[in-house]
């Protein structure tokens, strides 16, 4: 086994940890909280990203360093996307539809999709298990909108600096040498600039809308790097996971404050 895959058993063993304590603490909410359908979900989608996490893990020890193919571990991390956009839905004041938010939402997700097919060559797992993201990205558009977490200056500079990740992913297909080097870096910057600025508005903001925007950043992150890049993303990834939690307790815990007060 190679540093790099026991780096990613090592990895991948600190974010089964991690999902363990927030799955126990998400359980105990669903017991004490009248607020059902919120934790419900989170706690589901916790349960599935766990089990997925333990499929790669068994995988990386049975066959370390072979690039798994189509897996079980999809379903799980597909099974996720859906329940956290179910859990999200739930907090949804504003069911109103713009075509725009929609539109970008698929363009984006289907660009990424693209990306994906180049990279593996396996179209049919990518398109199948690529489709949710795009529920996923829409449902945080709208939500960020009707929340206002983003003035329209932010909004359009992470709209930006994601178009221009994509751009340069795609771009890194058609050049080599030097530019393409100069392009990686440039990609890989933009990235993670992103990657900490919404870490940062996650643990100013505590809004669980922010916080599953830089889990989904991350998750993007780690499919569009290599190794060593990939496990920053991955860290990333892990430190979303308890930033979910704490945002969905405040969101319970401001349900609890508006149902007093209408008492009141």
């Amino acid at each position: 086994m190679s540093d790099f895959a026991n780096i990613e058993v090592l990895s991948t063993v600190l974010q089964v940890v991690v999902l363990v304590v927030v799955i126990a603490k998400t359980n105990r909410l669903i017991i004490n909280e009248k607020s059902f359908f919120l934790p419900f979900f989170f706690a589901l989608a916790m349960a599935s990203f766990f089990l997925s996490d333990v499929y790669w893990f068994v995988y990386d020890v049975l066959k370390p360093d072979t690039r798994m193919p189509i897996a079980a571990n999809e379903f799980g991390e597909c099974a996720m996307i859906l329940l956290l956009s179910a859990g999200l839905e739930t907090l949804l004041t504003d069911k109103k539809k713009v075509a725009g938010e929609i539109v970008y939402a698929v363009l984006y997700t289907a660009a990424n999709i693209a990306l994906w097919i180049v990279w593996t060559g396996e179209w049919l797992q990518d398109i199948l298990f690529g489709i949710p993201y795009a529920y996923f990205l829409w449902v945080l558009i709208r939500g960020m909108r009707t929340r206002e977490m983003m003035g329209r200056k932010e909004l359009f500079m992470a709209m930006a600096m994601s178009i221009f990740v994509l751009i340069n992913l795609s771009a890194v297909c058609f050049v080599d040498g030097i530019v393409r080097e100069f392009v990686v870096q440039l990609c890989y910057v933009t990235m993670f600039t992103m990657m900490v600025w919404l870490g940062v508005k996650s643990f100013r903001r505590m809004d669980f809308f922010v916080t599953s925007t830089f889990f989904l950043w991350t998750n993007l992150a780690m499919f569009a790097t290599p190794v060593p890049y990939y496990y920053v993303s991955f860290i990333g990834n892990t430190v979303a996971l308890p930033l979910m939690l704490l945002s969905m307790k405040k969101e319970l815990l401001t349900d609890k404050e508006i149902v007093a007060h209408d008492l009141c």
